[in-house]
C-alpha cells in the first residue's frame, strides 16, 4: 500500500507481510546451515521455519549484506542472536 505523506511516497511494508504471513504457524526455529553461511557470506543466523515449509530470516540490511537477530517479547529469551548452532 502506498501512503502519501511531506510530500512523498511511502509504501507501507507491515501491511503486505501481514497479509503473507497472518495465520501460519511456526514449526520451528532453526540458524542458517553453515554451508548456507558460507555462500552468503554471513554469520549463522536464525531463520523461522512455518510449517507450510515458508521462512523468514534477519537480516541487516534489505541489501542482504549480513544477517541479524530477532529481539523478542519473552523476558526468558529477550534476543535470538546470531551465530546460533
Amino acid at each position: 500500500m502506498q501512503i502519501k505523506g511531506a510530500n512523498k511516497m511511502k509504501t507501507d511494508w507491515s501491511g503486505d507481510a501481514t497479509k503473507i504471513f497472518k495465520g501460519k504457524v511456526v514449526a520451528k526455529i532453526e540458524y542458517t546451515s553453515k554451508e548456507e553461511s558460507r555462500e552468503m557470506d554471513w554469520n549463522r543466523t536464525p531463520v523461522i521455519v512455518f510449517t507450510d515449509g515458508s521462512w523468514i530470516l534477519t537480516s541487516s540490511d534489505d541489501e542482504g549484506n549480513q544477517g541479524g537477530a530477532f529481539f523478542t517479547s519473552s523476558d526468558k529469551m529477550p534476543t535470538i542472536p546470531q551465530g546460533g548452532w
